[in-house]
């Protein structure tokens, strides 16, 4: 059955948090949720299994949960964790892609409701990451619980009051899938323009400023001129990056039609970014 007890978590060497931390994770479907209840077990794929040590998982429930989606309702202890192939663990599902590779399960304990849900009140999109498992009890929403300061929805204030007009997150397709998600975007007479608010935990390392580099490059190619302004500069010179961005549309001929902002709705709601810290990702479970 290719089970092997592992130590460290999915074959990485971790080491033990200093105080108790809850992986987050963003369940796939409900049944995810009832296995974890009844039969006390949650997997990941072995090759995206979490490098940082953690000794509890809280459980995100996304929108495919209908009514009781978007929020964090329990959480439970991890117990240990063991290795084994994906159709060992869930024998209905022999034609899943994934059937044949190694899975990390981890086993725990009873799952714990929260005295009060963590809602996701910011439309936010929520990847893997951490967080210590005091703040699962003193966070208001889900942007306290990874300490994220929402200064997207400051810029977004910012661009209201000076009367541009914008679509928040838009979608770029390549190949009808998505490409990139841009934080704001300016339809000019004379260009295409992305403003893009960096949080600091996000956008501070220097693979991350790579990765940023490569993308407004490809940006570019297509008729995109990006603009980007960090955590700090949002927070406390909001003004001077309106300015800014005033500036560049002015000499892309001024935005072609002064609309009143919208905000997301539907799959682009939910698909909001939470900029979450620079260790979060997603899996495919």
């Amino acid at each position: 059955m290719y089970k092997e007890t592992i130590i460290n978590c999915g074959a990485r060497r971790v080491k033990s948090p200093p105080e108790k931390t809850a992986l987050i994770a963003v369940l796939r479907a409900p049944r995810d949720l009832a296995i974890a209840a009844e039969d006390r077990w949650y997997r990941i794929p072995l090759r995206k299994a979490p490098r940082g040590g953690f000794t509890h998982i809280a459980f995100y429930q996304p929108a495919c949960f209908k009514a009781a989606g978007k929020r964090i309702a329990c959480y439970a202890e991890v117990a240990g964790c063991s290795t084994w192939r994906r159709i060992d663990i869930l024998p209905d599902e022999p034609g899943h892609p994934g059937a044949l590779q190694l899975y990390v399960k981890y086993s725990l304990g009873p799952l714990i409701k929260l005295p009060r849900e963590i809602l996701n009140t910011s439309g936010s999109r929520v990847s893997f990451g951490y967080a210590p498992l005091r703040r699962l009890g003193q966070a208001e929403d889900i942007l306290g619980v990874f300490n994220v300061v929402p200064v997207e929805n400051m810029m977004c204030a910012a661009l209201k009051a000076a009367g541009l007009g914008f679509r928040r997150e838009h979608v770029i397709l390549r190949g009808g899938k998505v490409k990139y998600r841009l934080d704001f975007a300016l339809f000019c007479k004379r260009g295409k323009l992305d403003i893009e608010c960096d949080g600091r935990c996000c956008h501070s390392t220097p693979g991350q400023h790579a990765k940023d580099a490569a993308r407004d490059k490809w940006l570019k190619r297509f008729g995109w001129a990006t603009l980007r302004f960090g955590e700090h500069e949002v927070l406390h010179n909001a003004k001077v990056c309106v300015g800014e961005i005033k500036t560049a549309v002015r000499s892309l001929g001024g935005v072609r039609e002064l609309k009143k902002p919208r905000e997301p709705s539907g799959a682009a709601q939910r698909a909001r970014i939470c900029q979450a810290p620079r260790h979060l990702r997603e899996y495919r479970t």
